[in-house]
């Protein structure tokens, strides 16, 4: 597989992924597929460590539940051999209160016979919870963690 292929399939996933083709995406992907989202899974329990392409069709099922309308936007892709990193800025209207909630995501994929076999991705995850719950979680979060770091035993 040449980068261009690869770059293409990586490519074809996440436009697949946001238009909600479950079909085409899991043709991108090989048999034996793994996701890892780092996300705390106690906020974001359809996220964390996933096996095989059945999460898919969740996942795009769980997003167009809770989401009026999603898009993105590849703002760099890096091919090399086999391992594809992109840089995506996602924006999700949602459903309850038609509040547009906008992030980064980071994705990292690697190849096997021209499917993905793994992908990786990360997010600010408190960043995006402060925007979905419309209200600012720093201050609270950060006293809490000063006086973590300070207390003895």
């Amino acid at each position: 597989m040449d980068a261009n292929s690869a770059r293409q399939c990586v490519l074809t996933f996440l436009e697949g992924f946001y238009a909600g083709d479950a079909a085409c995406v899991e043709q991108c992907c090989d048999d034996g597929f793994v996701s890892l989202t780092y996300a705390p899974v106690e906020i974001f329990p359809h996220l964390g460590l996933k096996q095989g392409k059945a999460w898919i069709a969740e996942a795009i099922r769980i997003q167009q539940e809770r989401y009026s309308h999603r898009s993105y936007s590849v703002r760099f892709i890096v091919v090399e051999g086999l391992r594809v990193a992109t840089l995506s800025d996602v924006s999700l209207t949602k459903r309850s209160d038609q509040r547009v909630v906008k992030f980064a995501i980071g994705e990292f994929f690697t190849l096997s016979n021209g499917r993905i076999l793994e992908h990786r991705a990360f997010f600010d995850s408190l960043d995006l919870l402060q925007q979905l719950l419309g209200r600012d979680l720093t201050e609270a979060f950060a006293s809490s963690v000063k006086l973590t770091m300070t207390a003895r035993d």
